[in-house]
């Protein structure tokens, strides 16, 4: 449990100050908790946010009342013990960004195939898929809204699931609550917003039960071996804008991680130009304009739709 050593007001706590001495974070100090955070989730920190990541922790060290830095780094980092501080600490320091149909090509990609699924002989197989990183769950409910249509079209009884992992404890809250500002939603076409969202107050709008029904959302580590999003095989795995921020021998892993958990004819769909020099064995690269997507391939012998 984390106490308050020094004892700070809660006036000093709230604003972060403390009268006695002003805690810095020394480039080594700094070092060991980049360290950590890379090794606990992978993310490496982009040097443009040296400053921002370096602040938060002094600021989370002086709110605590800590007397040094080292002090809470020896608190966060033992095991156990810490892991509620450190997701605490970790909601402060990832980029929480995402928004509804981000980069929509991938988004008609992912409708095409799934229609192309529907009206295939697994007519009735569920369809399931994966955001990795998904942050507040714009992604999530972008692919659930595509998925509902699609069902729609040729008159099929919904029998999908995608799940939304992310390691912020505090992005899956709101992910699971569905309700967005106005203004998140501009990039929504009127009639899906129409049909899979209501008016939760006068500046925000609620994604429908129907459509809350179909997804899920765990906080989660995308390289955790049981990491609930990936733990039966997936007909899709969507992840953009995360392996930007992974150092090159991580990324290799993970994606070699992906190919095991998809289905044979499954996709794995990432942000366009995250992987130029990547070579991917047992995936074929997709030929789809302005995407960057690879298809698992079919076991020799076995036909197409199976």
């Amino acid at each position: 449990m984390i106490k308050n050593p020094r004892g700070l007001s809660s006036a000093n706590i709230a604003t972060g100050q403390d009268e006695a001495s002003e805690l810095q974070l020394s480039d080594r100090q700094y070092r060991l908790w980049a360290e950590m955070l890379e090794n606990k989730t992978g993310v490496r920190i982009a040097a443009h946010r040296d400053d921002f990541v370096r602040r938060q922790i002094v600021r989370r060290v002086n709110e605590l009342g800590f007397n040094d830095v080292e002090d809470y780094f020896r608190e966060v980092a033992q095991p156990g013990a810490g892991n509620r501080e450190w997701g605490v600490l970790l909601d402060r320091l990832l980029v929480k960004e995402s928004q509804f149909f981000r980069h929509q090509a991938s988004h008609d990609f992912f409708k095409k195939r799934l229609l192309s699924h529907l009206l295939s002989a697994q007519q009735g197989q569920r369809y399931s898929v994966c955001s990795i990183g998904c942050s507040t769950g714009e992604e999530v409910y972008s692919l659930a809204m595509a998925a509902f249509d699609s069902c729609r079209a040729v008159e099929q009884t919904p029998a999908f699931s995608i799940v939304g992992i992310d390691v912020s404890a505090e992005a899956i809250q709101a992910a699971r609550r569905g309700i967005y500002p106005n203004r998140h939603l501009q990039s929504v076409p009127e009639p899906l917003r129409d049909n899979y969202f209501t008016v939760a107050t006068d500046s925000s709008m609620e994604v429908k039960a129907e459509l809350k029904k179909r997804v899920g959302f765990f906080v989660s580590n995308m390289f955790d071996q049981n990491c609930p999003g990936l733990a039966s095989p997936l007909d899709v795995i969507f992840c953009q804008n995360v392996l930007i921020y992974l150092k090159n021998w991580r990324r290799r892993d993970l994606l070699n991680s992906f190919v095991e958990k998809l289905k044979p004819g499954g996709y794995l769909i990432v942000g366009p130009g995250e992987l130029n020099d990547w070579q991917p064995e047992g995936l074929s690269r997709v030929a789809y304009p302005g995407i960057q997507a690879f298809e698992k391939l079919l076991p020799i012998g076995m036909p197409a739709g199976k």
